[in-house]
């Protein structure tokens, strides 16, 4: 029988700011572009690999005050820092990831009697780098 986890223990961090006390979900993509090199008479489509690429979108809940106002400031659109998740939090022999990210987009919906929260896209700048604590 396999152990699993649940994301309560998730360290997240952007440059300075962490964010994993506030955070909902985590999204994560990472992708490759494939280029077609079929040619003549070959009778299937055949593909090469190329570029990588990948992105992130964080959902938070967003704190009131001033530790609101710090979040959102560190989350500015075209904000570039490292991105730190550790989803089994930072004890010793926990995966880490860090990647050079960039703040995409951030979306701050805001409706009547229900939590505020607060979305944001990030864009890898580079490769993820997988290790351990």
């Amino acid at each position: 029988m396999s152990t699993g986890f649940t994301g309560s223990a998730a360290y997240i961090k952007f440059g300075t700011t962490e964010l994993d006390a506030y955070y909902r979900t985590l999204g994560h993509t990472e992708e490759i572009d494939l280029v077609d090199e079929s040619a003549g008479s070959d009778p299937n489509k055949l593909y090469i690999t190329a570029l990588k690429d990948g992105n992130r979108d964080l959902e938070i809940i967003m704190p009131a005050g001033t530790a609101g106002t710090a979040v959102y400031a560190a989350v500015a659109p075209g904000t570039e820092g490292t991105l730190e998740i550790a989803p089994e939090g930072t004890a010793t022999g926990k995966a880490k990831h860090f990647v050079n990210a960039i703040v995409k987009s951030r979306g701050e919906p805001l409706t009547y009697n229900d939590i505020a929260t607060l979305s944001v896209a990030f864009q890898f700048s580079g490769a993820v780098t997988d290790g351990t604590y």
